[in-house]
């Protein structure tokens, strides 16, 4: 693979493996990597900055790559810790990181490019483009055929959130046998009206994969290299899976919550448009900053003016086709995460200017080190990506806090549930979908604040005053069950 060219300013940093030259950029690691805040702070208490290398060793995060972008460039590359400790291999750069969900938005790019060549309709029945499987005809599909429009924007109806992944060296499942829940996932079907309700589905991707493949003639993974990876310039970025022998020297092994690596050093995914790409943060640089100029109105590669602004109009809550849409004060950004075993990442960035990050991170344990860089950076760069939130916190009444424990489900789809427990005066949800354990105080009698994430979570209840719902960031209502 040939090797990637840097647009960023290189200095030196006793953190990082990566060298930079100027005083500029090294002002840019002191003040961003040694000045670490919690995201959320409790009023009254005091908190001390801290520096990246602790942040990673208390969270046992063995690693970290990122990449700011500035004025339209990358302006700071950075690889942090250690990517494969059975081998002693240090994060750089050039490390490839599985991306997770972020495949999501890319692999969009294939559909919307098929769409610009005439080939696909966008709103049509997926099914007239699908030869070597089909989506289950039912009672919903009759009176609403699945689209590709749909299935970019989470509203197709199709089930299965996302996918665990197999060891590798396993048996690795083709797309018809994922699909028809013959590997280590259910069958996938489609149980809501389509086009009706938002629900988030890795499953909905992984037709579009399917579908891409029967459009083209071509593996998916060989026709998105051809059409989107080459012509931005993503040199380090592949949705081969299983991930070449070739490559396998400068990809990051997978480490869980603890730090351990994982059993085979990573995870397979056959759900390559849902889960399978494998990059770099300087590679996703270069498919924001296309996605930017373009809607600015030049053609970078594949994506035109046009393809841009439709990808980016907000079609359904806060998705457009393929990213997450989210207006700030600022403007509009879009944005997108990645969790695979062992891998957690996030990028976003401005739509109508040239700056943004992604951050990408070979741990289960990451999100706590996520907001703090995210905060920091934003800070250093006056964005308003996410910002510190400082909270004062409250005791409910001892009648209210025990009626709060409990088990809730999505009121759109049992399959996800949380659970509350308490901890003195701070509440644990257990998000049981994702095995995500995350901690909360109360700041009002309705109102519940995550202390890492700043999530809020709002008590409903009825007349009689009983608790009935809590309802996440407002918008996600999970009844009492």
């Amino acid at each position: 693979m040939p090797k990637l060219l840097y647009c960023a300013i290189f200095c030196s940093s006793l953190l990082s493996q990566t060298s930079f030259a100027t005083d500029s950029a090294q002002h840019q690691v002191e003040q961003v990597a040694h000045n670490l805040l919690p995201k959320v702070q409790l009023e009254g208490q005091k908190y001390k900055p801290v520096d990246l290398q602790t942040r990673l060793q208390e969270t046992h995060l063995p690693g970290l790559s990122l990449a700011v972008i500035k004025d339209g460039k990358v302006v700071w590359a950075e690889g942090f810790g250690i990517a494969d400790k059975k081998q002693n291999r240090k994060v750089t750069t050039e490390t490839l990181f599985q991306a997770g969900s972020i495949s999501k938005p890319v692999a969009a790019l294939a559909v919307l490019k098929l769409a610009q060549d005439g080939k696909v309709d966008l709103d049509a029945d997926v099914n007239q483009y699908l030869t070597s499987w089909k989506v289950p005809t039912n009672e919903f599909t009759k009176a609403n055929p699945v689209t590709l429009r749909q299935l970019m924007t989470h509203t197709s109806g199709l089930t299965q959130h996302g996918f665990p992944g197999y060891v590798r060296g396993s048996k690795i499942p083709t797309d018809v046998e994922v699909l028809m829940g013959k590997g280590n996932t259910d069958l996938v079907t489609v149980d809501t009206l389509p086009g009706k309700a938002w629900r988030y589905s890795g499953g909905g991707y992984t037709v579009m994969e399917l579908l891409v493949a029967d459009v083209t003639k071509m593996p998916f993974e060989e026709y998105v290299q051809q059409a989107i990876l080459t012509p931005l310039g993503m040199h380090n970025s592949t949705y081969a899976q299983p991930l070449p022998k070739t490559l396998w020297s400068k990809a990051s092994a997978a480490f869980d919550d603890k730090g351990e690596q994982v059993e085979g050093d990573w995870h397979v995914y056959p759900e390559q448009a849902a889960a399978g790409l494998w990059t770099t943060p300087v590679d996703l640089a270069k498919y924001i900053m296309a996605v930017q100029q373009a809607y600015a109105g030049n053609t970078v590669g594949p994506i035109t003016p046009e393809l841009a602004k439709q990808m980016l109009e907000v079609h359904h809550d806060v998705w457009g086709l393929g990213p997450e849409l989210e207006q700030r004060e600022q403007g509009l950004i879009f944005t997108h995460g990645g969790k695979n075993k062992g891998f957690s990442n996030r990028f976003e960035a401005y739509v109508e200017k040239g700056e943004g990050m992604v951050l990408m991170s070979n741990g289960d344990s990451a999100s706590t080190v996520f907001g703090e860089l995210r905060i920091a950076i934003s800070e250093h760069y006056g964005w308003d990506f996410l910002r510190s939130k400082k909270i004062t916190a409250i005791t409910l009444p001892e009648a209210r806090a025990k009626q709060l424990e409990g088990l809730y489900a999505y009121e759109k789809d049992h399959q996800f549930k949380m659970k509350i427990t308490r901890d003195g005066t701070r509440f644990n949800v257990l998000d049981m979908a994702r095995d995500n354990l995350m901690a909360f105080v109360a700041t009002e009698e309705d109102t519940l604040i995550e202390l890492e994430g700043g999530a809020d979570v709002t008590i409903e209840t009825n007349d009689k005053g009983d608790i009935t719902a809590v309802i996440w960031r407002g918008l996600y209502r999970f009844e009492r069950i």
